[in-house]
Order: C-alpha cells, then structure tokens, then sequence
C-alpha cells in the first residue's frame, strides 16, 4: 500500500517527472503541500510561476477530483512500491548527490540500508570473455556480501544480474534501475530476469509508469546507477557509451571507479583501457582488488575459503588438474575431459574468483595466496 503521507509528493512528482530542480522549488515554495495542492485545485497558480507551463498543467491534471486516488489504486495493483527523498527509506547514498531522484517506484525489496552496493555496467555488444567476467564478478561480489546494482540491459548488465542472482539465499543480490516505467519491461528479451529480479532483487526507476525507453532517458538513469554504488565496475565498453557515461557520473559523485582491463585489439575494450590509462579507473583482475578498496575481509591476504562441493563439476575437475602442478590449456583439457566451450569459461571464472591465476603463455596454477579449497 502506499503510504498516505506520500500522496502529495506523488502529485507533485506526477507533473514535475524528473525535472528535479522544478520540483525542488515548487518544495522550497511550499513547506505544506497541502497549501500547494488546494492553491493549484482553486486556480491559484502565482506561487508557482517559476514552474514551466507544461508542469502547471500537469499539476492542474492530477488536482482534478479523483485523479490521486486512481493513480494510488494503479500502483497498489500492480505492486508497486513508492519512496520519497523525504522519506527515512530512501537509500542514504542516492541523496548524497546532486540531483537525487524526488520520488522512486519499485517492485521487490529496497534495502535504504545497502551495506556493500556495487555497480557493475558495460556494453550491450559484449563479448563472449565479458559476458564471463560480469557474470563471475556479479556472483563472487554478492558472495562477500555486496549487492549489484546494474541497469537491466542486454550484454554486460544482464549477465552482471545474473551472476548475482544465481547465489542462492543471498539477501538483497541486485538492483537494476530502469530508464523505463516501472511497468515497462525493455528490452523484451529481458523478460524473464525482469521477473526473477522482481522476486529475488529490486526493479527500480524514477519515470513515471508507462514511460517508454527512450534515448534521452538513459543517461538520466546512470546518475542513479552510480549514486546508488560505492564504485562502479565497467567490465567491456566502447570509448563513448552509456558505461563511459555512468563511470564519469560516478567520479563527479565521488564514486570509487574500477576497470576491466582488454585486449587492445578489441573494439569493446577501447574505452575500459583508456579509462585505466587517463587514470580515472583503477585495473582489477581478480574480486579481491575491489573488495580491497573498501576494507572486506573476506578477500583478505589470507585468502578465502572456497568449499570444493560448491564448485560445479568442470571447475572441480579443473582444481584437480591443477593440484599437481602448472598446466596449459590443451593439457587441462585432456585431464578434464571437457570442451573448450566449457573449458574457457571455467578459466576465466575461476581466475576472476581468485581461485586459480593465468601464467604467460595460457598457463595456469591454483593461487593459494588469494584461496583456500576446503574439502
């Protein structure tokens, strides 16, 4: 149900959307809202000037008889929850920036109390390699007890959210904020981690329900993918894209930001290794650099423990290869009886989790300095 006291706040945000500064002044204007909503229902619209017209006859729209209550009515159908900045569960990180969000609609469970957020974005064109990365990082970051934020589009954010999602049991995993209505699942391919976010995680977005994803409003979502984070992880994007766009968001918000360094031959490296060159991103290559940055210790020098039943079955056979000594990648795929479809991926998510390291010339050992195997 939505809380009465966020009624008026609601109105306001209706006409206002994400035009913050305008709804900061119409706020500054009336300490009581109350006043504003009869003022705006009489046709008493002085105090309001310095709003724009397109906004006064909004307001004007939701003031009519009936309009709030079948507005509250949608949302409570449809599950969909509200939170207002004023609001003691709004998340404490969102409004340490500039502009935050004046009204948030989300399904799932907000935790306003989020004690490891970390974003992870890149681009929509990802490579195989990245599609491993995100996926591994999500799912050993929300093992140390972060939660992921992203924001729902194909490539390097779905499998961010999947990788997250796939910890079971794991209390709050992931957020994705959405540069959509709360009620507009985009893109469609998406439909079933839309869901299993829903359930598990959080959907969240300022725009109003039944906005459409438009061009325009994606950068309007970044600042909330980067205000929600303590540091934002870009794994593959181009020189100019939305991820570049949400990393520079990110260092203006004070935002610690991390890169996955690339080949320099791959195009959907470009920007992540200039990141790291101009040094506005920190190179990480294992979970453990990042946890670093903020003092976990669960990653600590010691190394972490790894039960060896969780493992699956190829990543369990690949531990065994490795226990008597250095092996290459043809070598690992005779001992481990596998595919190189399966073995490739397992390398890589292994060595992101910190359990196995790569040797030149694509060798690879166990790293006991980062993990210990309990067996």
């Amino acid at each position: 149900m939505i809380d009465p006291s966020d009624r008026l706040e609601l109105w306001l945000h209706y006409a206002t959307g994400t035009k913050y500064r305008q709804f900061s002044a119409a706020r500054e204007e009336y300490y009581y809202l109350e006043e504003a909503f009869e003022d705006v229902q009489k046709g008493r619209m002085e105090r309001l000037s310095m709003l724009s017209e397109d906004v006064q006859k909004r307001l004007k729209e939701a003031a009519a008889d009936g309009f709030m209550d079948r507005y509250i009515r949608w949302l409570d159908k449809n599950n969909v929850h509200v939170v207002t900045a004023s609001s003691y569960a709004y998340p404490a990180l969102l409004k340490e920036i500039s502009d935050p969000p004046s009204v948030l609609f989300y399904k799932g469970t907000l935790n306003e109390d989020m004690q490891l957020p970390l974003a992870i974005v890149g681009t929509r064109r990802c490579t195989d390699y990245g599609k491993d990365v995100a996926r591994t990082f999500g799912r050993e970051l929300v093992k140390a007890g972060a939660t992921v934020i992203s924001g729902l589009a194909t490539g390097i954010d779905a499998y961010a959210a999947l990788g997250a999602l796939s910890v079971e049991g794991a209390q709050d995993p992931t957020v994705a904020v959405l540069g959509c209505g709360i009620d507009v699942v985009y893109p469609k391919g998406n439909e079933k981690l839309y869901g299993a976010i829903a359930e598990r995680g959080c959907l969240l977005t300022e725009f109003l329900p039944r906005t459409p994803a438009l061009p325009q409003n994606f950068p309007i979502r970044n600042r909330i993918i980067s205000g929600l984070s303590l540091g934002v992880l870009v794994v593959e994007a181009g020189e100019r894209s939305g991820a570049a766009i949400t990393a520079r968001l990110a260092l203006e918000q004070g935002r610690e930001v991390f890169a996955v360094p690339g080949r320099i031959t791959d195009l959907m490296s470009v920007g992540t290794n200039n990141m790291i060159r101009r040094g506005e991103a920190k190179a990480v290559t294992a979970v453990s650099h990042i946890l670093e940055e903020f003092g976990e210790g669960s990653y600590s020098e010691e190394g972490q423990a790894v039960r060896f039943e969780e493992l699956s079955p190829v990543e369990q056979r690949v531990v065994k290869a490795l226990e008597s000594g250095e092996k290459n990648e043809d070598e690992l795929l005779e001992s481990c009886a596998c595919s190189v479809d399966e073995l490739i991926p397992t390398l890589t998510g292994l060595t992101f989790s910190g359990i196995i390291k790569q040797l030149p010339g694509s060798v690879y050992a166990l790293d006991p300095l980062q993990t210990n195997i309990v067996y």
